[in-house]
């Protein structure tokens, strides 16, 4: 676990981390936090390039029918 102190009031590791806190971090690499040692922790490119490479089905193309008009009762 890399040792890590907080750079701005952040949201890590379930509980919020007040500028100057020094705690222990297992996770990927952040930009709200300072390593002081340890190193980060690297993504797998294989994730990185899956998350890429999704993509999303579009719906079958349906053509648009308006309902039928209602004869007004008055």
């Amino acid at each position: 676990m890399a040792q890590v102190r907080a750079k701005t009031l952040c949201f890590v590791d379930n509980g919020i981390r007040h500028e100057g806190d020094v705690f222990e971090y297992d996770g990927p690499k952040n930009t709200n936090l300072e390593y002081l040692s340890g190193a980060p922790k690297e993504v797998a490119k294989e994730k990185q390039v899956e998350a890429e490479e999704v993509t999303t089905e579009e719906a079958p193309a349906k053509k648009w029918t308006p309902k039928a008009k209602r004869a007004s009762a008055d």
